[in-house]
């Protein structure tokens, strides 16, 4: 019965996009896996969107689904090599040792995923060149809750960035390569806006931005953080991030080595370094956005802008 459930399922679900335009390619459809486990899987995979959704491409070498046969919405999904993802021929290629992902949800809704990928490579299709070009591994979980709120944790390790494609500030600052990347968060009123995609409307909800955590380790860069944001009637940010830096003084440096903060502020930013408080754990420098500016502790760096043009 589940095993005729899930090639119905497949089936209709093929027949339903290429009634709505889309082409799809692929090898044989297998299912199975019993009885521990359903499994579905194909390889060569191509599907291409009809113009009125955006007119991309996906292509994947292999593909494979599989869910516990009392669990349904529980599904393990496994990518082979590579994937390929692109528009009027512009797009991103990415090729990786492993990369599975975790779907669950209630009701037909996704309510939780997560993502495990080794040996991470990206490499462009058509031209230009990605900022990012690989990480060593990547690590990923979010999920949203009744009350309306998301919250992600994520982390990244070994991370390579094309220095001509990054800010040339940072990458003067501080090099080409990540060591590891932390990050905890959290969005309050998601539903309002994944359904609205609008600041404006989420911002008027009352929507924030909580930074339970963050870690860096760039070059001379070695940052942890927290703290909430939202947003100004004008779409700015405004609120407040604690830093904890290890080295101030080399991040100072390094700003002012590459033009990140100009000589009129240079020596208010080397002060504010050399006398913040300092604990075992760095030295602690409030990061604030308030009325369109940006602040290191009290040095103003310049203004901040609206979210969206």
């Amino acid at each position: 019965m589940a095993r005729g459930q899930i090639e119905r399922y497949v089936t209709e679900w093929e027949a339903e996009q290429l009634a709505a335009g889309f082409q799809i390619e692929h090898a044989n459809v297998r299912i199975g896996g019993f009885p521990y486990r359903f499994s579905v899987s194909t390889e060569g995979l191509i599907v291409r969107a009809p113009e009125s959704e955006g007119g991309w491409r996906l292509a994947l070498d292999r593909f494979e689904a599989n869910a516990l046969p009392y669990d349904f919405q529980h599904w393990i999904v496994s990518l082979g090599d590579s994937l390929e993802f692109s528009r009027n021929g512009e797009g991103l290629a990415f090729m990786a040792e492993e990369a599975r992902f975790s779907f669950s949800g209630r009701g037909g809704v996704t309510q939780r995923i997560g993502a495990s990928i080794d040996a991470l490579e990206i490499a462009a299709i058509g031209s230009g060149r990605p900022p990012v070009t690989a990480a060593g591994q990547v690590r990923l979980s979010a999920a949203t809750s009744e009350s309306g709120e998301l919250a992600v944790q994520a982390q990244l390790e070994d991370v390579t960035l094309a220095a001509d494609r990054i800010d040339p500030i940072l990458s003067r600052s501080f090099g080409d390569r990540i060591t590891l990347l932390q990050a905890d968060f959290s969005v309050s009123e998601w539903p309002i806006l994944a359904q609205s995609a609008n600041l404006a409307t989420w911002s008027g909800a009352s929507g924030e931005y909580t930074l339970r955590a963050f870690n860096i380790d760039w070059g001379r860069l070695d940052l942890e953080a927290e703290g909430q944001l939202s947003l100004d009637p004008q779409l700015r940010p405004t609120g407040r991030i604690s830093l904890s830096l290890l080295d101030p003084e080399a991040v100072v440096d390094a700003m002012i080595e590459s033009g990140a903060v100009s000589q009129e502020n240079a020596g208010a930013m080397r002060l504010v370094a050399q006398s913040a408080p300092r604990s075992d754990n760095g030295t602690s420098i409030p990061l604030s956005f308030r009325n369109g500016g940006v602040y290191f502790g009290p040095v103003r760096l310049g203004d901040s802008g609206p979210i969206l043009p």
